[in-house]
């Protein structure tokens, strides 16, 4: 996977008021340029391109989530507490499938959708303005394997020999792919064999069937077939580092029109995180009777158990860093489609950013917040 520190990146604003002060600087060259002006219109044109994010209050969200996928479980107990409403968020949620879902935001039908990675940074690439502007679940991949494999996997090189089977839309294969690229290795065949399936079922299947060495799957998949000798032989995360899952994405009209009411949803949506993350009994059967699960699927799929790790983290934090680096796996691996516009300018953290402050004044003193604060400056450097 990309190293981050490979690039620098500039936020839109930054760019703006950069360009601005380049300007400035050749007419310097000239022998005509005032110092004091220039300064001035450089903060004039930060100014102005920031205006948008002290407007935009009172406005209706429309929000799209995928099924009844537990992992969006924040929105889920914000909702149920009555969180919305509180934070003056007026959203209404609809059940979108993601291809239906992107396609709206895009055309700017629909505000925000709380799934999928791949398909915004697709969009980005071909120069479709989509706001990556929180997180809904960082990681998320395992790594199965059938009941007689006993290799170690401790580094790139015990992969090297194996068959591969992945599912193409799961984040975790493209992510991993890439770090195997980085350490060296031929992932066409020559090192690695990478085969295509339909659906995560069907990797366990082939898995089993002795088809595949390795199967890339996402979370909980290891807990349900556990009893049939699959075993979960390691998480994609330990190999790669952080990586993102599905984002929170917003259409340009929604993140330019209806800021401020995205800082409200952001904030009721952080509220609702905070019960998630301390009353797991408040949380676990709110998400069972929401996604029709049981309870203890649900405990093993979000919180893990004595012996079951959950492969995915949810946190709402934009980390960015991380889905700027996701954004060159992709390309990495082949699996961007489109002109891979650069992405630096999409991947926002303000939003988050305000509504984790305002949490942050309201109660100076919880901890809770600082620790949100302390992960928000671990994974937004660039």
């Amino acid at each position: 996977m990309k190293s981050i520190s490979r690039r620098s990146f500039l936020g839109l604003a930054g760019a703006t008021a950069l360009s601005v002060m380049g300007a400035s600087a050749l007419s310097g060259c000239s022998g005509n340029a005032n110092p004091s002006s220039a300064a001035s219109s450089a903060s004039s044109a930060a100014a102005a391109a920031d205006a948008f994010m002290s407007q935009g209050k009172g406005e209706h969200l429309v929000v799209g989530r995928r099924g009844k996928l537990f992992k969006i479980a924040p929105t889920v107990i914000a909702e149920n507490l009555g969180y919305f409403a509180e934070e003056g968020c007026d959203v209404e949620f609809q059940q979108v499938e993601l291809a239906e879902g992107f396609a709206s935001l895009a055309a700017n039908n629909l505000d925000m959708m709380l799934m999928g990675t791949v398909q915004s940074l697709e969009y980005i690439a071909k120069g479709t303005p989509i706001y990556i502007i929180g997180g809904t679940v960082l990681n998320g991949t395992e790594i199965l394997a059938g009941p007689d494999f006993t290799t170690k996997l401790e580094g790139a090189d015990s992969f090297r020999g194996l068959t591969i089977g992945y599912h193409r839309p799961e984040t975790g294969q493209v992510a991993f792919r890439s770090w195997l690229k980085d350490q060296g290795l031929n992932i066409d065949g020559g090192d690695v064999t990478f085969i295509p399936l339909d659906n995560e079922q069907a990797l366990v299947e082939a898995t089993l069937k002795g088809d595949v060495d390795l199967s890339l799957v996402n979370n909980a998949f290891g807990y349900i077939n556990r009893d049939r000798g699959i075993q979960v032989v390691g998480l994609v995360k330990d190999f790669t580092g952080d990586y993102p899952c599905c984002r929170q994405n917003a259409s340009d009209n929604a993140y330019h029109n209806k800021f401020l009411t995205l800082v409200d949803f952001e904030t009721a949506l952080l509220r609702g995180y905070r019960v998630f993350k301390e009353q797991p009994e408040v949380a676990i059967p709110m998400m069972a009777e929401y996604s029709e699960q049981s309870e203890d699927y649900i405990k093993a799929a979000l919180y893990g158990t004595d012996d079951y790790e959950a492969a995915m983290q949810l946190l709402p934090d934009p980390c960015r860093d991380a889905a700027l680096a996701f954004y060159e796996s992709l390309q990495d691996v082949d699996q961007l489609e489109g002109g891979a516009a650069p992405a630096d300018d999409y991947v926002v953290t303000s939003v988050y950013r305000r509504a984790l402050d305002s949490l942050m004044e309201r109660e100076p003193d919880d901890q809770f917040w600082k620790d949100m604060d302390a992960i928000f400056k671990k994974q937004n450097v660039a």
